[in-house]
């Protein structure tokens, strides 16, 4: 299991690993429920996964009133999702102004296209037989 930290200090990594402990003993017993053990034939093991720190990662500076922990998490995410490699250096500025840029596309296309995202549209009732 790996460990994506941007706020690197020994006593955060430490922290941090022990926060990902629970989740490296339970997952292995979800994917054994969900059969991800077969898909890849690989033998069924509960031992718990193995929580490794990756280096190399951008770091955030920490300022005295701000942070850019959710700079930092999404672009993880978005590497993650897009299978690329974190760069090592990260412009924190210029991500924030692209994210601000694809959310206000987004409403906009919503506004005038009226679109509805699956938390803003309205419940959908049964399904009504027509015979």
């Amino acid at each position: 299991m790996y460990m994506n930290n941007s706020l690197s200090t020994a006593m955060k990594d430490s922290a941090a690993i022990k926060t990902c402990q629970p989740f490296s003993v339970l997952l292995p017993h979800f994917f054994a429920l969900f059969d991800e053990f077969k898909k890849d034939n690989k033998p069924i093991s509960l031992d718990p996964f193995e929580v490794v720190k990756v280096d190399g990662l951008p770091q955030q500076t920490s300022k005295l009133f701000s942070s850019d922990c959710g700079c930092f998490v999404a672009l993880f995410a978005e590497y993650f999702i897009d299978m690329k490699p974190i760069p090592p250096i990260f412009d924190v500025e210029k991500h924030r102004d692209r994210l601000a840029m694809l959310f206000f596309k987004y409403a906009r296309m919503k506004e005038v296209d009226f679109i509805d995202s699956e938390d803003e549209a309205p419940p959908k009732g049964p399904k009504k037989n027509l015979f």
